[in-house]
């Protein structure tokens, strides 16, 4: 368990990132550059749009279950799908900076990684205890064992693999931050206990 959790926190060589995490940055990345042109070119790349659609196959599978990606005119993935090209930037950003090895890196992947995560929860949370006369997206055909695969466990993936990689780091941000802030406290306190000698002294004398 120690060596595992090591693994989970320590650098590749030459990075300020987690191997694991730079792997899913990039994965991530082209993912959602996929999802992002999928919406945008409905009907194309639904089933029995053009060759697109052969392409996007995964996607269909995951539309015949969640029918708002099935719809062109859906107002929830078209604005998901804008949130996530800011995703997309800011994980490429986030490759060049830890390439570059600027300090910035760790801080740029745990707000695009929140981002991702608290998008994710939103967009589930539409599908829980629907209030009476919603539209019903989720397809009532499919079995729930297919409804939990194709929608809960596709969708899951990028909740729990973001909340990993800001658990990842968190440790590092906090104790960065606590660190400077403990410092620059201390050193105002300093301060301001010098000007009240000085100027004591200098009202005695």
């Amino acid at each position: 368990i120690p060596g595992m959790a090591n693994c989970f926190v320590a650098c590749a060589q030459g990075s300020l990132l987690p191997k694991w995490v730079l792997i899913w940055l990039v994965s991530s990345t082209v993912i959602c550059m996929m999802d992002v042109f999928y919406t945008m070119m409905r009907p194309l790349t639904n089933r029995g749009g053009n060759w697109l659609a052969t392409f996007y196959e995964p996607w269909n599978i995951y539309a015949d279950v969640d029918y708002r990606y099935a719809d062109k005119k859906d107002l929830v993935t078209m604005a998901t799908g804008r949130v996530m090209i800011l995703e997309i930037f800011m994980n490429i950003i986030a490759v060049f900076m830890n390439n570059c090895r600027s300090r910035h890196t760790v801080l740029t992947v745990f707000t695009s990684s929140a981002f991702v995560f608290w998008k994710t929860v939103w967009y589930m949370v539409l599908y829980i205890r629907q209030p009476e006369g919603t539209p019903d997206y989720i397809n009532p055909e499919a079995s729930y064992l297919r409804q939990f695969i194709v929608f809960w466990v596709a969708d899951g993936i990028w909740v729990i693999i973001p909340l990993l990689v800001m658990v990842a780091l968190w440790d590092r941000l906090a104790k960065d931050d606590y660190s400077d802030c403990h410092s620059s406290c201390d050193e105002d306190e300093f301060t301001k206990k010098d000007l009240s000698s000085l100027r004591s002294s200098e009202i005695t004398a």
